[in-house]
């Protein structure tokens, strides 16, 4: 061998060395989550919300108009973190002991509080102008030096530079959020500008990105059908609904459904039921209300509603005065959670919640479920609204409530819909069939085209003549 030939050796041996080391590190930092600082590191590293599924949960304080709604809403960021970490006292965390007649699991959900907590991080609002105009901050615990790549609403200051103690009182600020989103909430609704209140949330492994995304198709698809008609104010939800990571596929529902659930069950039973009963409800006299939840969405929203917060701002303060608002539509797309709920019997597993006389806060729930759906495949110990073959089974059923079991055309159409029945569940087997690219279980996730926004409409408007 030449020395020409050795150092070319030698060369091809050091890059192949190198492209080793480099394949090895890159596979440990995306199975490790290690990265560079980012713009938000400061807070990230504070809240413990730097990982790469942590991030994806407010996505949208990186790109304000990149990731957005194209319609004037809100998107609320609800996030989830160690309780030491956002709460620095013991009495931060006030208990509405009621909710605990819901059932064991009511209570058992409510001592995980004790560990981690759920917060508001972040409250955007949209504007829904051309290059993102307008788009804004109510709230958002996320800066850099004091700074945020999105403005404040209304012209507002940045806030000064944030120190520990405004962390670790995350928590209790995040009532602070609540108390600007309903303000602004409350001047929306009495500008007039608005048809519809729609509030929308998404289920399990929905990043916060691809959530706008989903509540920019829905509402698109219905305001196909109601044309001018439907000029909705949007409230969309986003929450962490990833469970560590995809890589126990192909049984992936079923390791992370029992995780998730409880995730789903403990957010309805704080900041989305705060939300829900003491934002949304009392200008249900003023607004139609809907609420679109998909799968885990519908589990969150349900338990919020008819069971109510099992938290609380002060020693003698619950949000009872919010017993006379309704949501008028609460549309459950594949939902994941049992209409067993319903029924006061004891259960001795996860699902024993009560929702006590059919959740009086709800005038009417339509349920969907299509034989196509393959999300609950995997679930055998558990009756799904979504799952078809548990929807058979109710409908053979008597109920003390109006209960109306109907089918839906392939173009949306309801057939023989009844707005007066308190349940309506839908066969949309003919209609919800097609599996949705990025997405898992067949036809889960079928419900972004403009036939599923005719079903909507139909909800939302009544029957057409």
């Amino acid at each position: 061998m030449t020395p020409t030939q050795a150092q070319a050796g030698d060369r091809r041996g050091r890059a192949a060395r190198s492209a080793t080391v480099v394949l090895i590190l890159s596979f440990a930092c995306a199975s490790t989550g290690c990265s560079f600082d980012r713009y938000y590191a400061e807070t990230e590293r504070a809240l413990d919300t730097s990982s790469y599924f942590h991030a994806l949960d407010h996505i949208a304080v990186y790109y304000p108009s990149g990731i957005s709604l194209n319609f004037p809403g809100y998107i609320i960021g609800f996030e989830e973190t160690e309780r030491r970490r956002v709460s620095n006292a013991k009495d931060d965390v006030l208990f509405d002991n009621s909710v605990r007649d819901a059932g064991y699991t009511v209570h058992r959900l409510l001592k995980t509080l004790r560990f981690h907590l759920p917060i508001v991080s972040h409250v955007l609002r949209y504007e829904g102008n051309p290059f993102g105009e307008g788009n804004c901050a109510l709230y958002n615990l996320y800066h850099n030096d004091g700074r945020g790549i999105i403005d404040y609403c209304d012209g507002g200051p940045q806030p000064a530079r944030p120190g520990r103690e405004v962390y670790e009182s995350a928590f209790v600020r995040s009532w602070d959020a609540i108390d600007l989103f309903k303000a602004r909430i409350n001047d929306d609704v009495n500008s007039g500008e608005y048809t519809h209140l729609v509030v929308g949330i998404m289920g399990l492994d929905t990043a916060q990105e691809e959530a706008i995304r989903n509540y920019n198709s829905i509402v698109w698809s219905i305001r196909r059908n109601g044309k001018d008609t439907f000029k909705p104010l949007f409230v969309g939800v986003t929450w962490p609904s990833f469970f560590a990571n995809r890589w126990l596929d192909p049984l992936w529902e079923a390791f992370a459904y029992t995780p998730i659930a409880d995730r789903a069950d403990i957010l309805g039973l704080s900041w989305l039921a705060i939300v829900l009963n003491d934002v949304i409800l009392p200008v249900s006299s003023k607004i139609r209300v809907t609420v679109i939840a998909h799968s885990f969405g519908a589990r969150a929203a349900s338990m919020s509603l008819c069971v109510g917060s099992g938290i609380r701002r002060g020693e003698n303060q619950t949000v009872a005065e919010t017993s006379d608002g309704k949501v008028d539509d609460f549309i459950g797309l594949s939902s994941a959670f049992s209409l067993q709920r319903f029924n006061a019997e004891e259960r001795f597993f996860y699902e024993n919640v009560f929702y006590a006389d059919y959740c009086p806060k709800i005038r009417r729930f339509v349920f969907t479920a299509s034989r196509h759906d393959g999300a609950y495949e995997p679930v055998i110990w558990s009756d799904m609204v979504g799952d078809h073959q548990y929807r058979e089974r109710f409908c053979r059923r008597s109920h003390p409530v109006s209960v109306s079991c109907v089918l839906s055309s392939n173009d949306g159409h309801i057939q023989g819909y009844d707005p007066a029945a308190e349940i309506t569940y839908v066969d949309t087997s003919a209609l919800m069939r097609y599996n949705v690219p990025g997405t898992e279980g067949k036809a889960h996730s079928d419900i972004y085209r403009p036939e599923i926004g005719r079903l909507i409409w139909t909800v939302i408007n009544g029957p057409e003549e």
